[in-house]
């Protein structure tokens, strides 16, 4: 009989793997779409670019912007001159767009007179930024403030970002159309990159909104056009249907019946027509969601709705083990 050296019995025996067992498996996941929703903050980034492209308008006032934070961290009499009125310009970093952006707020902030007596006691009057400058920069951070709003919630804790989507693309939306619309706007190349390029990486979003954008088949996850999208800030209950404000009374009802269903139409008939009575006005600083900031006085009528419907829930009999309440 053959006996086998010392040690070979534990050497591993090889086989020819068969690979057709797998075949089924990979076959089925290559037919069928998986959910993939892109990232939301890196879209917004993408848009923020295609914008900063087209700012050349406002190049040698961000130059100026730029020399002026590289003075402040180099020349310490600057500095200190600044912190003795109580400003600082921070250091510009240029991996991220919005520590940049906020760099020209704290420079614009800063008022003529004393930057001009700073600069023009160190010589350096050629970063005096004069009125062009000033209303150019006050043009940019109007038409990135909400962008900046929008990237500082992505990157928070106090919202699920799916729920962000489809209200912070509309608020930032409508508003670069308002600024549009605006006669002084001397950055309307700026302002019309940035409306065109929202549109194309949201267009599968926008298109539920009837919002006119570029025709491209994507496949069901990209450009957000998943309804998910819709239904997530719909079952939000800081949004639910205030952030539809600005649309009109025809879309917003399709969008409600679209993703909600007949019955849901029938208990928010009336907070649509109260919403489509509210003035669509600019408040003096933008906010991305200013809705969410104003104090509603509920009437008489409405708290003696509110506890009949509690009154009637505490009375329901506690024997359904469901727990989905289905009210009639």
């Amino acid at each position: 009989d053959y006996a086998p050296a010392v040690g070979e019995e534990k050497q591993l025996q090889t086989h020819e793997a068969d690979d057709s067992i797998y075949q089924t498996t990979l076959d089925s996941a290559t037919e069928e779409e998986f959910l993939r929703l892109p990232c939301f903050c890196h879209c917004l980034q993408l848009v923020v670019n295609d914008g900063i492209k087209a700012s050349a308008a406002a190049a040698s006032s961000f130059q100026k912007v730029a020399s002026l934070a590289k003075l402040s961290h180099s020349s310490t009499v600057f500095s200190e001159r600044l912190e003795k009125f109580n400003y600082t310009i921070p250091r510009a970093n240029r991996t991220r767009w919005n520590n940049q952006f906020q760099t020209v707020k704290k420079v614009i902030d800063i008022p003529s007179s004393i930057l001009i007596l700073i600069l023009s006691d160190l010589k350096k009057n050629d970063l005096i930024l004069n009125s062009k400058d000033r209303k150019v920069l006050e043009e940019l951070v109007s038409l990135f403030e909400l962008f900046n709003e929008a990237t500082v919630l992505t990157q928070g804790e106090s919202y699920v970002t799916i729920c962000l989507v489809a209200p912070t693309v509309l608020g930032i939306l409508f508003d670069l159309e308002r600024e549009l619309g605006s006669s002084t706007s001397t950055l309307v190349s700026l302002c019309e990159a940035l409306i065109a390029s929202i549109k194309a990486q949201f267009s599968g979003l926008l298109r539920y909104f009837e919002i006119d954008v570029p025709f491209n088949t994507y496949c069901m996850s990209e450009r957000f056009s998943d309804v998910i999208s819709l239904i997530s800030p719909l079952l939000d209950a800081r949004f639910k249907l205030l952030w539809l404000d600005s649309l009109h009374t025809l879309v917003k009802l399709r969008v409600v019946e679209k993703n909600a269903g007949a019955d849901v139409l029938n208990t928010t008939d009336h907070n649509i027509d109260v919403m489509t009575k509210k003035t669509d006005s600019l408040t003096k600083r933008k906010c991305l969601f200013p809705y969410l900031k104003e104090n509603k006085k509920v009437s008489n009528e409405n708290k003696s709705r509110i506890l009949i419907e509690l009154d009637a829930y505490l009375c329901e009999d506690s024997r359904e083990q469901n727990l989905l309440f289905i009210k009639n």
